[in-house]
């Protein structure tokens, strides 16, 4: 199943896909994936690092249990 949701182990819906960027589960954007300079940067526009490293912001943005 293929619908562009990221769920964590109990089902819930933690974030999504939408075309380059991720958002987090209440629908904000944690960051983007620029495919032409193949570097990930945060919704403020900062560098994360080279490569996708979208997943990675996304666990950087979830809360501790």
């Amino acid at each position: 199943m293929n619908d562009n949701y990221i769920r964590n182990r109990e089902g819930k819906i933690i974030g999504r896909f939408d075309q380059n960027w991720l958002r987090d589960g209440h629908g904000k954007l944690v960051a983007k994936y620029d495919t032409s300079d193949d570097r990930t940067r945060t919704r403020e526009g900062k560098i994360v690092g080279n490569g996708d490293l979208r997943l990675f912001q996304l666990g950087e943005n979830q809360p501790d249990k």
